[in-house]
């Protein structure tokens, strides 16, 4: 695994390993701008193994993308062999305003000089740039947001996303003990379950220093962070959508895999307008 976790680094340009926030900083933004967040292979039915070899071999080596099971597991497994004190959190994403929804978010909980952090490298487009401090309430600022955490009023902790247009709960978590037992059970459903929004809808995206690209099933969207300005374009056919995935996302995949994706996410759009 070590020789995997090394092409790891490398492949994200970043200096030598050290033990410190700014450094692992610049892991977080290399990651977010390299290895995009994605359910095709949840839609194209692939094994989604979390053990990992196989699953560094999938988002490294085979570029394949995943979404929050696999990339915080794989900079957990990272950030665990270069000595860090990190230890897996799941929380309920609240995106649909639902504080009740289940365990179905992988991040991971750092502790560093006596300080506690959250570093997350799946949650897709609304993922925050930067490592979250914990021991402030005060607004950390973002490119396009401010990110804060608050009291859930529950005996948990709330990460909030706010600008002068909107203001949107993340996700509620708390510092109970997790294991990997844990993570795949949550991992099982998210791309198992029949109602699991992985297995009905193709969410790909990648984030940049100021721009973020998403694709939510059939439609492109760029936003423009620094510009605060953003566009939406209809995928009209799978061509479209291969051209995409390889070159803005940077997904390996084949022109079969895209026009699988499509005729998929089609047959929903048709299911709906029924």
């Amino acid at each position: 695994m070590k020789n995997l976790i090394d092409q790891y680094l490398q492949s994200l340009g970043v200096n030598e390993p050290q033990i410190s926030l700014a450094w692992l900083q610049s892991l977080l933004t290399a990651h977010l701008a390299r290895y995009p967040f994605s359910s095709a292979n949840v839609i194209l039915k692939h094994d989604l193994s979390l053990e990992p070899e196989a699953l560094l071999k999938r988002l490294v080596e085979q570029r394949r993308g995943g979404y929050c099971f696999e990339h915080n597991k794989v900079v957990f497994l990272v950030l665990k062999q270069l000595g860090f004190d990190v230890r897996p959190l799941i929380g309920r994403v609240m995106l649909n305003g639902n504080p009740d929804n289940g365990r179905s978010h992988r991040l991971t909980l750092l502790t560093l000089q006596n300080k506690q952090y959250l570093i997350d490298a799946g949650f897709g487009v609304m993922n925050p740039r930067q490592i979250i401090a914990l021991d402030t309430n005060q607004p950390q600022p973002d490119v396009r947001y401010q990110y804060s955490v608050e009291s859930d009023n529950r005996g948990g902790m709330m990460v909030m996303a706010t600008n002068r247009d909107e203001a949107v709960t993340l996700y509620r978590f708390d510092f109970a003990e997790y294991v990997e037992s844990d993570c795949n059970i949550g991992h099982f459903y998210s791309h198992q379950a029949p109602e699991a929004a992985f297995v009905n809808h193709l969410v790909v995206s990648r984030i940049l220093d100021n721009r973020r690209y998403l694709v939510r099933n059939l439609t492109y969207f760029d936003y423009d962070d620094q510009a605060g300005q953003e566009r939406a374009v209809d995928i009209s056919d799978a061509t479209m959508l291969y051209q995409l995935l390889t070159t803005q996302f940077n997904l390996q995949l084949t022109e079969q895999d895209a026009a699988t994706l499509f005729s998929h996410q089609k047959a929903k759009l048709s299911q709906q307008q029924k």
